[in-house]
């Protein structure tokens, strides 16, 4: 599949300061991918660069229509940019009706009046903001503003549809409902979209593919299931929360599989580095099954005696902390923790297998 947008080594930098360094990023398209990294890390920077809104320090940007950001003159900028659309984190919205709002990029591109407002309306059946059309948009909820936001970068048919944290400013519930109507939306649209947040749930529930920016740099690019089932390096699993993430070096192997020695015990798990190798390893929550006997049935690898130190909420699940010699995370259904009678105190056996163990070598991290 050809790349619908491509950044090749660009960098900006402020007053001597290096704020972004992205060595290649590309966009599909149809595709929705989101930006992820830590406040600061240059991600509105970067939306700010695809939309011609300032010019990158060096490096290249080339689009759809094979177009290159070096050989554009004022025009050709102008006119590239009439092709995209951008929701920010706040609505922006003129002290106008809805409808003027909505139809405002249409005027602004020539657009005669009619099909303006015929554009804006099927947007605002689309978005469900049918009957506000006369309504002053001041009095609009947050929700509402942020979808007549969104209605008038959608009416006029954006080739690129930027996004710049466009739920932050919402309270959860509101966050929650408009996202899954947006990426809905999007997706029936074919909407090319790039997106920006620090909220990696976010992008896990809207993106095809998600890049994690941390530092200025990008430092994975994958499907959601690949940057959360297996980061890349410290930094990434960090940033996107990874509860079991364990130092350690591998001691022994065999047969695509080893023993990690880790701070107060060891682990095993399939992997092909040799001995001696200093690891970071991951395991996740939902991959450790909990149990009152440690002869359960089954071909896990890892049985690992314990004490439960602490229950909590990890969202919906139960997240149940254990001393194994080392902090182990498990997390389970809370009819499970009904069921087994779990309480802080508790002596159970974490069970996990050798391949739910990604492993990072340390010269990544």
């Amino acid at each position: 599949m050809s790349d619908f947008l491509r950044l090749e080594r660009v960098e900006q930098w402020y007053q001597g300061r290096q704020v972004l360094a992205v060595e290649s990023l590309s966009l599909r398209e149809k595709e929705i991918m989101a930006v992820i990294g830590p406040n600061g890390s240059g991600k509105s920077t970067l939306l700010r660069l695809v939309h011609l809104l300032e010019a990158p320090t060096f490096g290249e940007i080339i689009y759809w229509d094979g177009s290159r950001l070096s050989g554009m003159d004022r025009k050709a900028r102008r006119n590239l940019r009439k092709q995209m659309a951008m929701v920010f984190q706040e609505p922006l919205l003129f002290r106008r009706s809805v409808g003027a709002n909505i139809a405002y990029g249409l005027r602004a591109r020539g657009i005669k009046r009619e099909e303006a407002r015929k554009r804006s309306m099927e947007m605002m059946e689309l978005l469900g903001l049918q009957g506000l059309e006369r309504r002053y948009a001041p009095t609009l909820s947050g929700g509402e503003a942020q979808k007549v936001s969104l209605a008038r970068a959608l009416a006029v048919r954006p080739r690129l549809l930027l996004l710049d944290e466009p739920f932050a400013s919402l309270d959860s519930p509101s966050r929650m409902a408009l996202r899954k109507e947006i990426t809905s939306l999007l997706r029936r649209l074919g909407t090319t979209a790039l997106y920006v947040t620090h909220d990696h749930h976010e992008a896990l529930e809207m993106a095809d593919r998600i890049a994690v920016l941390i530092d200025g740099e990008i430092q994975q690019v994958g499907k959601p299931v690949e940057i959360f089932g297996k980061p890349l390096n410290r930094k990434v699993a960090n940033f996107i929360g990874t509860e079991n993430l364990l130092e350690g070096v591998i001691v022994s192997g065999g047969e695509g599989t080893a023993r990690i020695q880790v701070e107060g015990g060891e682990i095993e798990a399939s992997t092909s580095l040799p001995l001696g190798s200093r690891v970071l390893a991951v395991v996740h929550p939902e991959e450790v099954v909990l149990s009152r006997e440690s002869a359960q049935a089954g071909s896990a690898r890892n049985r690992l005696r314990g004490e439960v130190v602490d229950i909590g909420m990890l969202g919906s699940m139960i997240k149940v902390t254990m001393d194994c010699g080392f902090p182990l995370v498990s997390c389970i259904t809370r009819s499970s923790l009904e069921e087994m009678g779990i309480e802080r105190g508790s002596e159970l056996v974490a069970i996990f297998k050798a391949t739910s163990v990604h492993l990072i070598p340390r010269e990544a991290d």
